[in-house]
């Protein structure tokens, strides 16, 4: 049984904004550590950017699929 290829993209999608967490955190330099208005960048990323897109891409790949 094949998964639809909107749906395989979706995944990878959030699999993907999953992944960057650990990477602001670990990457040499401490990228996450910048701070942007008083606040990590790490936080920034963890807090109100990756979940707004996982929620609009899951929002997508329901309208797209019709449910």
């Amino acid at each position: 049984m094949s998964v639809p290829r909107g749906r395989r993209t979706a995944i990878t999608a959030l699999l993907v904004l999953l992944l960057g967490a650990p990477l602001l955190a670990l990457a040499p330099a401490a990228p996450g550590a910048v701070r942007v208005a008083g606040v990590s960048l790490l936080w920034w990323y963890a807090g109100l950017v990756a979940p707004l897109l996982a929620t609009a891409i899951a929002l997508a790949a329901l309208v797209r699929r019709g449910a």
